[in-house]
């Protein structure tokens, strides 16, 4: 059986453990650049979260402001007003700190600082889009810190914003299409474990439940190139055993083992689409700002797993044995029951959410949420074909 052709282009500079956000100073110094916008939310900023970092860039002579204006489900309001910010204040690099949404919002305003037009205007829905190159100009550069071990969005090249006008979460995204393209990513990203110590339990349930959502759909995704597969299998592996632990102790072992699976998950992000959860719950997300997105993750994923079983057994049994089970003589579509089975055992640990009901979501909107779903770009790479009335018959599984 042939493995498939792939292509692999990763030009970021990372830089993993405890301590590693405070070597930012030298670091950009490096790089020539004079001055850092600084993007995170007012909890990281009252957290101390960016002490270390700010020391630092003043102890290299770097200069720095900050955009504070972030909140979960970032729009295209907060990505234009940091913007705006980048040029009033005539900054030549963009420090993101914080969990996704604030690396997206720094990844839109870089992008927006040295493109033209308007952030919508960026927006793909599907992968032909993306290699199209929306993207012409190299955005402004951009160093990503993660206080979250969940999206591993500081190695992705992808960006969820919510276009408030249509309660829809957009994509946008661009790895290099060529050597030295330009792409919607960090050039730096230092992954700092010891930012996650405070994290509240409820965050680190619905964050770390994501990582292991990336991984999960990254395996089993119509996308997924053979080199992702072992990587995906040791983060699914990880997250089960770990995330538990750092929910309900948060000692530093669990936070480090969670923080490399997500981060290991956002490199697999580059490489292997996603699929029917992610495009429901973002789907979700935009009509409901409110709820936090590892919290939809968490309400979508069994009835899609229920879903795309028929389609692809094995994959979902190759899961099961990713988080521990014993499929021994069991049948493809036996060890892919059991790996639902799991799923559910995990979300229960964590005291996640595993309903839409839970989540507030009204019944009357499952209809608009699986029409909506179809104009995102994670559905095109689920493994099993879905429209709007299979969408909505998932969407009525998970209510």
């Amino acid at each position: 059986m042939s493995l498939g052709d792939y292509t692999l282009t990763f030009p970021i500079w990372v830089e993993f453990g405890n301590g590693a956000s405070e070597n930012i100073g030298p670091i950009v110094d490096t790089q020539g650049w004079e001055k850092a916008l600084i993007v995170t939310d007012r909890g990281v900023l009252d957290a101390g979260l960016v002490d270390g970092i700010k020391t630092s860039l003043t102890a290299a002579g770097i200069a720095y402001t900050t955009y504070d204006g972030v909140e979960p489900n970032p729009t295209v309001e907060m990505v234009d007003e940091a913007t705006e910010t980048v040029a009033e204040e005539e900054c030549d690099v963009i420090v993101s700190v914080g969990g996704g949404s604030s690396i997206d919002v720094g990844k839109g305003a870089s992008l927006m600082a040295t493109n033209p037009g308007e952030l919508v205007d960026y927006e793909v829905t599907s992968t032909e889009e993306v290699m199209e190159e929306p993207i012409e100009n190299h955005p402004l550069p951009l160093v990503t810190v993660p206080t979250t071990a969940g999206t591993g969005s500081e190695v992705d090249y992808w960006a969820v914003v919510t276009d408030e006008e249509r309660e829809f979460k957009m994509a946008l995204g661009q790895s290099p299409l060529y050597p030295g393209g330009p792409y919607l990513g960090a050039e730096i990203s230092l992954v700092d474990p010891a930012l996650t110590a405070t994290l509240p339990p409820r965050q680190t349930a619905a964050t770390g439940f994501d990582a292991f959502s990336h991984a999960l759909e990254n395996h089993v995704s119509a996308a997924c190139p053979p080199i992702v597969k072992p990587m995906t299998e040791h983060v699914m592996g990880l997250v089960s055993e770990y995330l538990p632990t750092a929910y309900e102790d948060g000692e530093m072992e669990a936070r480090e083992q969670m923080m490399f699976g997500s981060h290991v998950a956002g490199f697999c992000e580059n490489f292997a689409g996603f699929g029917a959860i992610h495009s429901l719950a973002e789907t979700t997300g935009g009509m409901y700002p409110e709820i936090p997105h590892g919290e939809a993750i968490a309400a979508y994923t069994p009835a899609v797993m229920r879903y795309n079983i028929e389609t692809v057994p094995g994959r979902y049994a190759e899961v099961a044995e990713a988080m521990g089970i014993d499929v021994s003589g069991r049948s493809d579509e036996e060890a892919a029951m059991d790996a639902v089975g799991a799923v559910e055992d995990l979300i229960d640990k964590v005291d996640l959410p595993s309903s839409l009901r839970d989540l507030g979501v009204a019944a009357e909107d499952l209809p608009e949420i699986a029409e909506k779903s179809l104009d995102t770009i994670e559905i095109h790479d689920n493994p099993r074909d879905a429209d709007s009335d299979d969408l909505l018959k998932v969407a009525r599984d998970a209510y």
